[in-house]
């Protein structure tokens, strides 16, 4: 999945890379969790790694519920969406 979005809150620009789009890498850092690895531009990869270590959870509606926050394409959209906001464009969305 290839994710570009805006985060007002921080005024950054960011892109997330999972599965086959990790290897298009640019200037991505690495971001690894229970032995999954995504690459996204450096401020996101801040946000994310802190989401995981001191709020790892995720809505993936609106009106929840709350699920654990993993490396899954389908939780991490629905984190980038819901938390982080700003979803710009998505290439290989997950499938419901």
């Amino acid at each position: 999945m290839l994710v570009t979005g805006f985060d007002d809150r921080t005024g950054c620009g960011y892109v997330l890379r999972t599965g086959p789009h990790t290897a298009d890498d640019g200037d991505s850092t690495p971001v690894v969790d229970a032995g999954v690895t995504v690459l996204a531009t450096p401020e996101l990869a801040v946000t994310l790694r802190d989401a995981l270590a001191h709020h790892p959870v995720a809505l993936l509606g609106w009106s929840g519920p709350e699920v654990p926050l993993t490396l899954a394409d389908d939780v991490l959209l629905g984190w980038l969406t819901h938390t982080v906001g700003g979803v710009v464009t998505v290439e290989g969305a997950p499938t419901a």
